[in-house]
């Protein structure tokens, strides 16, 4: 009877031992998937966040994985590049404008999305610096060159005891 204990016992320890084991949420893991896998792997590393919107990691894996030497339009030859349009649908304002040159490499791009979530930061200092304050639109914007610090902004509208104030905020919650 003894030693029935002592199993039991050592069992059950041993089966909590194995909860202690943290595991990586799902959504990191495919974060780490699309950035190892993607076309263009540089620019879906330096601009995806896991604070944003789904809305725009979706559509920034989108133009990370697009590959414009697979087009029927696209030329080595040509001088000028090409100059594709990503857009989201349904009742979304978003787009993205990517510039590619004539080696189908990502030159830069630009983003704008209209009515995205605040992440906590940019929320947080907007409300300390105007107390009270409710937010009337925001516009989010990201712009992208390789090898330079990206650049990324929120449009704010706010309305202040009844008078409109527009602000802008970088991703750090700095009011600019």
């Amino acid at each position: 009877m003894k030693k029935l204990l002592i199993g039991i016992f050592t069992l059950g320890f041993t089966t909590l031992m194995f909860a202690q084991v943290s595991y990586e949420s799902d959504d990191l893991l495919l974060l780490k998937y699309k950035t190892a896998t993607a076309v263009h792997s540089q620019y879906l590393s330096t601009v995806l966040e896991m604070q944003t919107a789904k809305r725009i990691r979706s559509l920034e894996s989108t133009v990370a994985n697009y590959d414009i030497t697979k087009q029927a339009l696209f030329n080595k030859k040509s001088i000028n590049g090409y100059q594709v349009v990503f857009e989201e649908h349904d009742q979304y304002e978003g787009s993205i404008i990517a510039n590619y040159n004539s080696a189908g490499e990502l030159t830069k791009s630009f983003e704008r999305y209209k009515d995205v979530s605040l992440p906590y930061s940019v929320r947080y200092s907007v409300t300390k610096a105007h107390p009270g304050c409710s937010f009337v639109s925001t516009v989010y914007y990201v712009s992208y060159v390789p090898h330079k610090p990206i650049e990324k902004t929120y449009k704010i509208k706010i309305k202040v005891d009844g008078s409109k104030k527009t602000l802008k905020v970088d991703e750090n919650g700095q009011i600019l």
